[in-house]
């Protein structure tokens, strides 16, 4: 059973519109996925299953490591580079580029999903859901409209502090014609509830949505608030 709430959604116009947010429990780790593994009736020891974690672990590394994707029934993994490159004879470069591994749910995940039973509830977290207003362009003075590649910017709204130690949160800027890409700003001046002083890093010219993330007040679920205005960076 999953749980949800429904929050008023921001970013359309509808007075009535709202998105739902799951809401989790708590979080397993892999302590508690060894513990189910070794129940009793299993068969397994404990040494036995974490040997087994430990070598699925070492394979998929060394598939990913040769340059493979990884497609199984339980999840998918694939490599892929952000940043940018300045021309076509440029190459990879770790203090602008950086390598990293996009996961996604396998097939077994997807009927999972489809499967399982939902419970809509209320909760609180609907007062810790972030709101962005404005974007403030601080070189060329402007609301809403532009941002400047290694530049800086400002963010105004509402629920908008988060801890920048933890990379799942914070501001990004993501593509309108690849939202698969995800893009962190490369730093903070400033961080309140109403307001983010942040650092833009070198990113190509187009035009990119602008969303804030940050931890609902029992850090189990990452909320995600977003500009309804789409930005052109120069």
């Amino acid at each position: 059973m999953i749980k949800y709430a429904l929050l008023e959604n921001n970013l359309v116009a509808s007075p009535n519109g709202c998105v739902a947010v799951v809401t989790t429990d708590g979080t397993k780790d892999l302590n508690d996925i060894l513990n189910l593994m070794v129940a009793e009736g299993s068969g397994l020891t404990r040494p036995q299953a974490l040997a087994y974690f430990e070598k699925l672990s070492q394979i998929v590394e060394y598939f990913l490591e040769a340059g493979y994707k990884i497609s199984t029934p339980l999840f998918q993994i694939r490599p892929a580079i952000r940043g940018v490159f300045d021309n076509p004879e440029d190459t990879f470069d770790p203090s602008r580029h950086k390598l990293h591994f996009s996961t996604s749910s396998g097939l077994r995940l997807e009927k999972l999903a489809a499967q399982t039973k939902l419970e809509k509830t209320k909760t609180d977290i609907a007062q810790q859901v972030p709101v962005i207003n404005n974007f403030y362009n601080e070189i060329k003075k402007t609301i809403n409209t532009a941002a400047i590649s290694n530049g800086s910017g400002v963010i105004t709204g509402k629920w908008l502090k988060f801890d920048p130690g933890d990379n799942r949160l914070g501001i990004f800027f993501i593509p309108i014609n690849d939202p698969s890409v995800v893009i962190p700003m490369s730093g903070y001046m400033e961080i309140i509830p109403t307001k983010v002083h942040f650092r833009i890093p070198a990113i190509s010219k187009g035009e990119y949505k602008i969303i804030v993330r940050n931890l609902s007040r029992d850090k189990s679920v990452i909320l995600q608030g977003e500009l309804k205005y789409t930005i052109s960076v120069e």
